[in-house]
């Protein structure tokens, strides 16, 4: 199964729970977990495409003039996930 978009939409689409958490990197990594481990994909694989698609979306908001809070969320889920 090939790694794709959903792995940002899982925490794009969601951004007050996880904004929500005490600790950001660890809710983020939690979801991307459980998403790694119900579609049986390796976990580092799954953190870096999430990661990957952090950056675009970060980009795509820029270009696009995403809200300020927005484009600051993606920024750092992408730093999170290094």
């Amino acid at each position: 199964m090939a790694v794709t978009r959903p792995t940002i939409t899982l925490v794009r689409s969601r951004f007050g729970d996880l904004l929500a958490a005490d600790d950001l990197k660890a809710a983020t990594m939690r979801r991307l977990a459980i998403f790694s481990d119900a579609a049986e994909l390796d976990r580092e694989r799954v953190r870096r495409w999430a990661q990957a698609h952090a950056v675009m979306a970060a980009r795509w908001g820029r270009e696009h003039r995403d809200t300020a809070w927005l484009l600051q969320i993606t920024n750092h889920v992408a730093e999170l996930l290094t």
